[in-house]
């Protein structure tokens, strides 16, 4: 009976502690390192099938007028300007690794004002992070038209919002002005950025970028400046 007794009464959990090897979604992303860790994670989807690996660029050179695709069948139909809507190679790829980086960019934005750091390093995760947004859509609402415009992560966590209706393509344009203007505010230069801007979204690219989506809109007098500097 007394080992009974001691055993009913020593089962009580006296010890709580977090496995620092297994993070969850709950205690990730508030330092610094794991910011930069998500927006490592923004570039690695810009190189996947839907985007510049494989399947984004193709898009764009098959539909160039300079361009004849001779060779894989599921390009014939962007070639010719009648695809049905159905490919998913081509119609749905594209999309999804799109929202794909615009999730982790807004995970950045989201919770980056909540991080302490230093200055410059704010400017270089949270400028990559506008960049990168930015620029996923670019490519979805040039490609889809009009598209859900989602920025803020918590979003996620609500299907309501989650399964939001399309915005329109003006809107999507708007967002993506604000964004690549900020970014190239706070964006360090290539020379400014030596070995870290090597293969990293800059004030350059945004510019690029922000003179390229005016002159979508046809701002042609509102590009002139930024192409000019």
């Amino acid at each position: 009976m007394l080992v009974l007794v001691v055993c009913s009464t020593a089962c009580e959990d006296e010890l709580v502690v977090s496995n620092p090897n297994n993070p969850t979604t709950g205690d990730f992303g508030d330092s610094e390192g794991e910011l930069r860790e998500v927006v490592n994670a923004c570039y690695n989807r810009i190189r996947l099938d839907g985007t510049f690996a494989r399947v984004g660029y193709t898009l764009d050179a098959v539909r160039g007028d300079e361009v004849w695709n001779s060779s894989q069948q599921w390009y014939l139909e962007y070639d010719n300007f009648n695809s049905p809507g159905t490919i998913g190679i081509g119609d749905e790829w594209p999309w999804r690794d799109n929202y794909h980086i615009v999730n982790r960019a807004n995970f950045v934005l989201t919770y980056v004002d909540d991080v302490e750091m230093s200055e410059q390093a704010y400017n270089e995760i949270a400028g990559q992070a506008l960049f990168l947004r930015s620029l996923a859509y670019y490519n979805l609402t040039t490609y889809y038209q009009d598209v859900p415009l989602i920025t803020n992560f918590e979003d996620y966590a609500d299907l309501e919002k989650l399964y939001a209706p399309n915005n329109t393509q003006d809107e999507v344009f708007d967002l993506i002005e604000q964004d690549l203007a900020l970014a190239m505010d706070i964006l360090p230069s290539k020379d400014e950025g030596g070995q870290w801007a090597q293969g990293r979204a800059t004030s350059g690219a945004a510019a690029g970028y922000l003179a390229r989506a005016l002159m979508f809109r046809q701002k042609y007098s509102e590009a002139y400046p930024i192409l000019q500097d």
